[in-house]
């Protein structure tokens, strides 16, 4: 029998809603994922990381202050940031005018991330000072949001 001398077989797509889920999960269904769902996730994982990143500094920081009272570990610039206000006031001085420059001045996306991080850095090493967590400004940062967009 010959290719062309076979019957032509359209196939028929059904495309329904059923009335409840039919996913073991409680989904409508086990075969897709949404787009929106993908974004929900992406943005899940950049919080996490920015978050993980944020705890482990804090954690780096708190160590190092725990250092000092035990007067051991290397020397580190953290250690002497702790141990001296002003010099720590005027870091943060000298790195939060560093980026408002980068501003100003109209530099790349690299330049301004450095310099905030820096200004974060040396930010997160005064809350350790002050003793204040980075959740206690996440939460305010949380309260504000609203206020502030």
């Amino acid at each position: 029998m010959a290719i062309s001398s076979l019957p032509c077989i359209q196939p028929i797509i059904y495309l329904g809603k059923p009335d409840g889920p039919t996913c073991h999960t409680g989904s409508e269904t086990c075969y897709f994922t949404s787009i929106g769902d993908l974004f929900k996730e992406q943005e899940v994982e950049e919080t996490n990381l920015a978050l993980t990143t944020l705890y482990s500094l804090e954690a780096t920081i708190s160590k190092r202050e725990l250092e000092l009272a035990g007067k051991h570990g290397k020397r580190s610039w953290t250690k002497r940031l702790l141990l001296d206000e002003n010099l720590l006031s005027s870091k943060i001085r000298e790195e939060a005018d560093e980026l408002c420059r980068m501003l100003e001045e109209k530099e790349d996306s690299s330049c301004t991330a450095s310099e905030m991080a820096d200004v974060i850095y040396h930010a997160m090493v005064l809350l350790r000072h002050k003793d204040v967590k980075i959740e206690n400004v996440l939460e305010v940062l949380g309260e504000d949001s609203l206020n502030r967009v």
